[in-house]
């Protein structure tokens, strides 16, 4: 096995809740979703490896072999830190909230640390806003650049190909 989906395994496998939360987990991704490119790759390049793995899912959370399957596919697909998010706000919905950042601040709000959950969920908020903010300013700068390049020599913007040397 290589390193790669050695590491896929263990993220995989860590990812999974106590079986408390199983039950409510299984049903939500249970849901048919179409199998994607990386996960039918890894089915038809190594399938002793995604079957002990589809396998080992089966006997750890119970689940059938369909939704172990459709649950390992949806890791495949996805980074793990997003494969995490998401089976977080899965979990996080079926427990009644409406969302991931609801659902934190509920659960805080049980230990009594609400407030300092709010103010964290606020700072994360303020900077991704400045991070897609900024981005966006790279973006049009990047763009206004360009056409200043355009309205300088607008017959020989992009004319593809590689500039022709030996004229001189």
């Amino acid at each position: 096995m290589t390193v790669l989906s050695t590491f896929h395994v263990t993220a995989f496998v860590q990812t999974s809740f106590t079986s408390s939360h199983r039950s409510a987990l299984c049903k939500l991704s249970a849901m048919k979703q179409p199998v994607g490119p990386l996960a039918r790759l890894k089915k038809a390049s190594d399938p002793d490896d995604y079957n002990r793995v589809v396998e080992e899912k089966m006997k750890k959370t119970g689940m059938s072999r369909e939704e172990a399957e459709a649950d390992y596919n949806a890791f495949l697909e996805n980074p793990p830190f997003y494969y995490a998010l998401e089976k977080k706000e899965e979990y996080y919905k079926s427990l009644g909230y409406k969302d991931i950042f609801e659902g934190m601040i509920g659960e805080a709000e049980k230990e009594g640390k609400g407030d300092e959950m709010r103010e964290r969920l606020n700072k994360f908020r303020l900077q991704s806003k400045i991070k897609a903010a900024a981005v966006l300013v790279v973006a049009i700068l990047g763009l206004f650049y360009i056409q200043t390049i355009y309205n300088a020599d607008p017959e020989h913007f992009l004319k593809g190909g590689l500039p022709d040397y030996s004229r001189r």
